[in-house]
């Protein structure tokens, strides 16, 4: 079924050469805007200029929205039409026309809506059709940068969040690989001095506050443990040692706010494809917790001898192995947090909660050969499982029955 889109805005020549590609501002809903535009990512077709949409990246952007009811995303997203997809009509004749009916005592209305940009930007609509069932890459724009920022804003159930659009027209492939080459190696972050002097003059502890339930790095806060802390969807909410936990939560079963930093790097070391996604690696570390939690429901943020440094930095290591081994055999999509938490499950389903229930021969102190017996005996309960032998065969942790 064709359909027929038509918006309003402004069509600009940014610079005099007659080569250059000109385009089109204009503002919609997410929603709206999701229905045609596709995606021509690099590992899918030949000359894409996308990478490959990860969902939590785009969740994140989701959370962001929803973390406070004032909280925008006044970026614009990046778009290209190929080569005659899309009409531009101009209308600026007929908007001065009437502001002179409607404005009389105004000079020159034409120059007001060009804004000292004569020659260089019009008004007017594009108009331009599609096919609902199109292939991502045949729609009839496609994003150069924005792809998880539309799919997170989009995502927000709660309103059709209006987006600014910067459309390039009749724009080639390698314009269109340009532009975002261009702008995915433009970006600088933000130094803390400058945050710092940003919000000198408001209230900190307010805008901390925000930022944090954003899941926004603010100076040199450890922005990922506050989430870790703080979030719902985390398994680790209100179980960091952290004062103020201690106040509503078993001291025994708080986990060191260093074993949540030891686990991170390394996930990190492991999976060098997640050093630069902070997102994609929070998102990772809790779904494999999840499942942790969901298997074992009377040991996680209840057992001291389970919620130790050691454990949970050797069980992470034991279950991270495995997954990297999946990953590697292409067996596991790391950025799906459904698929990873179904993985951890077939890790650790073997592995009995009895196992942390025992008193250990060995007083548990977070070091490297600790950290390996835990894994040893970890690896041996599997094995005394696929032979049908009692789990406690062989341990080192756990006093074996005569």
């Amino acid at each position: 079924m064709t359909e027929h889109k038509c918006y309003f805005g402004s069509l600009i020549s940014q610079r005099t050469d007659k080569n250059v590609t000109r385009f089109f501002v204009f503002n919609a809903g997410a929603k709206d805007l999701k229905e045609w535009l596709g995606i021509r990512r690099i590992k899918d077709v030949k000359k894409g200029a996308q990478r490959v949409l990860r969902k939590a990246r785009a969740s994140a952007v989701t959370k962001f929205i929803e973390a406070s009811s004032i909280n925008t995303i006044p970026n614009s997203i990046l778009i290209a039409f190929d080569p005659d997809k899309a009409k531009f009509t101009s209308l600026t004749k007929e908007i001065s026309e009437g502001i002179i009916q409607t404005k009389s005592s105004l000079e020159n209305p034409v120059n007001i809506l060009l804004n000292g940009c004569e020659n260089q930007l019009d008004w007017g609509i594009i108009e331009f059709s599609f096919e609902r069932n199109e292939q991502e890459d045949a729609k009839p724009a496609l994003i150069v940068d924005g792809q998880h920022r539309l799919y997170g804003m989009s995502d927000f159930d709660k309103e059709n969040l209006p987006i600014t659009v910067v459309s390039l027209i009749d724009a080639t492939r390698q314009e269109q690989a340009f532009q975002f080459i261009v702008v995915n190696n433009k970006a600088v972050r933000v130094s803390a001095e400058n945050v710092k002097s940003i919000v000198a003059d408001f209230n900190e502890d307010e805008l901390e506050t925000r930022l944090a339930r954003a899941r926004v790095k603010y100076g040199d806060k450890p922005q990922i443990l506050t989430y870790i802390n703080d979030s719902p969807s985390s398994p680790f909410q209100n179980l960091l040692e952290w004062s103020y936990n201690r106040e509503i939560t078993d001291e025994n079963a708080l986990v060191p706010i260093t074993a949540i930093e030891q686990t991170m790097r390394y996930i990190r070391k492991s999976f060098t494809v997640l050093e630069n996604d902070e997102d994609s690696l929070i998102e990772f570390f809790c779904a494999t917790w999840r499942a942790v939690k969901g298997n074992y429901p009377e040991l996680f943020g209840k057992n001291h001898q389970f919620m130790t440094k050691a454990n949970i930095s050797a069980f992470n290591e034991y279950i991270t192995d495995r997954l990297l081994y999946f990953w590697e055999m292409d067996l596991l999509d790391i950025f799906e947090s459904e698929e990873v938490e179904q993985k951890v499950l077939d890790i650790i389903k073997r592995l009995p909660q009895e196992f942390w229930l025992e008193n250990w021969k060995l007083r548990i102190q977070d070091s490297p050969t600790v950290r390996q017996i835990i894994k040893n005996d970890l690896k041996t309960i599997i094995t005394n499982s696929k032979l049908s032998k009692n789990w406690k065969n062989g341990l080192e942790l756990v006093e074996t029955e005569e």
